[in-house]
């Protein structure tokens, strides 16, 4: 008989089905023998995305309906350190007190530094099966601050499409960034300024910016492209792309990614893009030093500094034989760490160490 899987996250949207949280949902359905659920808001979302993947949505409408889906739930993942998972913890365990909790911690180490507990909240993660964190470096840290057990489980990739190794003559002369383009978080700015430096002696190269642009930096956008005419054609805004395939073939097309945040969790879009070959340039976010195995396969940057980042390009961008070679490489170690049916398997196996012990 299956056990059932349920995802509690108040705000779910169909786009989540490709991010962390829906990804793992629809593994545990897929490939590890769950029937998996999803706990949410009622919204104006149709959901038929996400029932096509043979997942259930349920909706918070009231008391009755929540408590007949938590006490017929095996696994309840939880994502992030908030009170309401917090307070989530405490119902489920009182209605379901054999079910067992994941809380995914999706911390970054601004939100780590605001945390503050007390007996009582050790008390409710206690009753979690598994806590895991996205960074080897925030895994160290909570190690040294939290009086508990936490596993490292990053952030992975789940290909849609053929998953097959991509060969470095497939790729163009292009720098991309996915992401949502000018919130504070992302600092694109900080990547406009790098590429106007570097274009000078990268004469070849475009720059390619994938996502929805927020609406306050659209006039910053329209500035830059006044000011700098001769990047017109150089410089390509795609607009959100909800097609996972057609993400999938700008992973492959381009050789580099770069990613210029200021604050991050785990972004989903590093193994996306380590895993279709791309050299990695990141600024210095604690799950850049994971995706590049210490700079083995990307560089480092210091965050805001795009002088930096404009000289890190020029490098990286002129040396072909560097770029061919992490080609390859990155591959083979994002299909080794970061494939998502194999972190997958690794939080089942870590939330069912209990029962084969007790079966032993």
């Amino acid at each position: 008989m299956k056990k059932n899987f349920t995802l509690y996250w108040p705000s779910f949207v169909n786009a989540e089905l490709c991010k962390d949280l829906g990804v793992i949902t629809m593994i545990f359905n897929k490939h590890l023998n769950y029937n998996s659920h999803i706990l949410c808001r009622k919204n104006q979302e149709n959901y038929d995305e996400v029932t096509r993947e043979g997942i259930t949505m349920h909706y918070t409408i009231d008391d009755d309906t929540i408590n007949n889906v938590l006490e017929n739930t095996d696994i309840l993942l939880l994502i992030g350190f908030y009170d309401f998972n917090l307070l989530m913890i405490q119902r489920f365990k009182s209605i379901n007190p054999k079910g067992k909790v994941y809380l995914k911690l999706d911390l970054n180490v601004h939100w780590l530094g605001r945390i503050v507990f007390g007996q009582d909240t050790l008390e409710l993660l206690n009753q979690c099966s598994l806590i895991s964190v996205e960074c080897r470096n925030l895994k160290k840290t909570l190690h040294e601050k939290w009086p508990l057990k936490i596993e490292y489980i990053p952030n992975g990739y789940y290909n849609v499409g053929l998953n097959k190794n991509i060969e470095y003559k497939e790729k163009e002369n292009t720098i991309i960034t996915v992401g949502r383009l000018g919130i504070y978080e992302k600092a694109t700015e900080i990547l406009l300024q790098a590429f106007k430096i570097a274009a000078k002696e990268l004469i070849n190269w475009k720059l390619k910016l994938i996502g929805g642009i927020d609406p306050n930096f659209q006039i910053y956008v329209d500035n830059f492209m006044n000011i700098n005419p001769e990047l017109k054609d150089r410089i390509i805004f795609t607009g959100r792309i909800n097609d996972r395939e057609l993400i999938e073939e700008e992973y492959r097309k381009a050789k580099i990614f770069c990613l210029t945040s200021r604050c991050e969790g785990f972004p989903n879009v590093f193994s996306e893009a380590a895993n279709k070959g791309c050299y990695i340039i990141s600024s210095d976010i604690d799950p850049a030093w994971d995706i590049t195995d210490d700079k083995k396969y990307g560089s480092i940057f210091p965050i805001n500094d795009y002088v930096s980042l404009a000289n890190e390009l020029i490098t990286v961008c002129s040396n072909e034989e560097r770029l061919e070679t992490v080609c390859k490489d990155i591959q083979i170690y994002t299909k080794e760490n970061f494939e998502w049916t194999k972190l997958c398997n690794k939080i089942n196996s870590f939330l069912n160490e209990n029962d084969q012990i007790l079966n032993e």
